[in-house]
């Protein structure tokens, strides 16, 4: 629809309730040949007239009540969604879609979805947990929860947690064979179970000791 056309639909209806070009112009606070011009430019664009003009009457054509009688209502579900909308407190409502890698909602995610939902009751959580990774926006994700490191740069991040804390451990069988290791480089000669990332690459295990990190 051309971009002035609610306008126009508008400026219809405001003449078939008033019976004139003025009496439009008063309701929708326009001018009277703003009223005429925007009749006229519907009326080219339909290429059909849709009211008769004297100089002291506007009556509706049967084109014009035709019109009139399939607009209309459909106008009027416009109003309403628009009052609807405008009516809300600012409560959000609706559906929030979320991407999750595979069991992060043990970590964290559930009890932050249940004070979401409490504090927010209109509205509906869908979450998906997947391992692979995929564009948040192009498959129809509202949002989606990542390590810090695989967010795209051009994606708005908001941290969820502080940074999570991770150990390394193994059985005492394990350390009664192979030894404890003592320093980062000791477990460059002891087996470890891998995680294979889902951009293909495999977990690099970053120690941190007083402020100082390694990987």
């Amino acid at each position: 629809m051309h971009r002035s056309g609610l306008t126009e639909l508008e400026v219809v209806m405001a003449v078939v309730r008033r019976g004139s070009f003025r009496g439009a112009a008063q309701e929708l606070g326009m001018s009277a040949t703003a009223v005429s011009n925007a009749i006229a430019g519907l009326e080219s664009r339909l290429d059909t007239r849709l009211f008769n003009r004297t100089t002291r009457s506007v009556a509706l054509t049967d084109a014009g009540q035709r019109y009139v009688a399939r607009v209309g209502p459909a106008l009027q579900e416009i109003r309403l969604a628009s009052e609807e909308i405008h009516s809300d407190t600012g409560e959000p409502a609706g559906t929030l879609r979320l991407n999750v890698p595979n069991h992060i909602g043990t970590l964290f995610l559930d009890q932050l979805l249940i004070d979401f939902m409490i504090r927010y009751p209109k509205m509906r959580v869908e979450t998906v947990s997947e391992a692979r990774m995929i564009d948040i926006v192009a498959e129809g994700y509202d949002a989606g929860i990542r390590l810090e490191e695989s967010v795209p740069q051009d994606m708005i991040a908001v941290p969820l947690t502080g940074e999570i804390r991770q150990l390394v451990t193994a059985t005492p069988d394990y350390f009664a064979r192979h030894g404890t290791p003592q320093t980062p480089d000791d477990l460059l000669s002891h087996q470890g179970i891998g995680m294979r990332m889902a951009h293909g690459g495999i977990y690099r295990w970053e120690l941190a000791r007083r402020g100082e990190t390694r990987d």
